[in-house]
């Protein structure tokens, strides 16, 4: 088709207007409504620049005017979310759930996905006393074996499927903490898998400490991973009293609003 970018475009400057796209609806997301200035602004890119990407993504719907030289999110950014309804109906039914655990526990409860062999935060929930949280991991792909939610997928996977994995992605230290030995974490992934939840002590930035439980679908996969984190100077999971049940009641809850049934009990 005319105009259809070449390989050449899509290597130079074409990456570069998709990554500068993305981060203009990002900017819409967070602000709600923003201007070509503001955008250019916080960005360091020419004002034409971004009025011309505001332009492009407006003609595909992404976003649109909002009325005095301002932009939002189009409706389009609805269709393709509404592409990954798992992730979304997963969203909505563990957002009290998460909340709750936040309010009683004090610290950071996130919500997991699988995405392209990596785990992605797809939701979170702050408690009273996460103000001055660490780094925020919302929306990052993490390494599958440096966190405690990766861990609960790993072990939910046969070890044929986990070798594939861990061998295309390797076993970075991500900290002086991380596992980087095969046989360590295959060791704690049995540990995991008998005991239902997983824990993270100072693997993927230190100083945390994590613990998650598994969350299953109606064929009884494990589809997502809710967690909590928190400074380990303040934070041991196996050590808070109530922690594990509420956590495992939590996982428990939003399997079965998710459609896992009692004919599903893991074992």
């Amino acid at each position: 088709m005319e105009g259809d970018p070449s390989a050449a475009e899509l290597q130079g400057g074409g990456l570069q207007s998709v990554d500068r796209a993305i981060a203009v609806l990002r900017i819409l997301a967070r602000t709600g409504s923003a201007g070509v200035t503001e955008v250019a602004e916080e960005m360091g890119v020419h004002k034409s620049t971004i009025s011309r990407l505001l332009k492009a993504l407006e003609a595909q719907g992404m976003a649109q005017s909002s009325g005095r030289g301002k932009y939002q999110l189009g409706l389009g950014i609805l269709h393709l979310a509404n592409a990954i309804p798992m992730r979304l109906d997963l969203t909505r039914e563990a957002r009290p759930i998460l909340e709750a655990l936040a309010a009683k526990f004090g610290e950071t409860v996130n919500l997991a996905v699988m995405s392209s062999d990596h785990v992605v935060n797809i939701d979170e929930a702050f408690g009273p006393s996460t103000l001055a949280a660490t780094q925020n991991w919302m929306g990052r792909l993490t390494p599958i074996h440096a966190t405690s939610s990766g861990k609960v997928f790993l072990a939910s996977l046969s070890t044929a499927q986990r070798s594939r994995l861990l061998k295309d992605l390797g076993m970075p230290a991500v900290t002086k903490q991380t596992i980087t030995s095969r046989q360590e974490l295959e060791e704690q992934l049995l540990t995991v898998a008998n005991r239902g939840y997983a824990t993270v002590r100072g693997e993927l930035e230190d100083g945390l400490n994590g613990i998650a439980v598994p969350i299953r679908g109606h064929e009884g996969t494990v589809i997502g991973a809710v967690s909590i984190a928190g400074p380990s100077f303040r934070f041991d999971p196996e050590k808070v009293p109530g922690l594990m049940e509420e956590l495992k009641a939590a996982g428990q809850k939003i399997s079965e609003n998710m459609g896992y049934g009692p004919a599903h009990v893991h074992h």
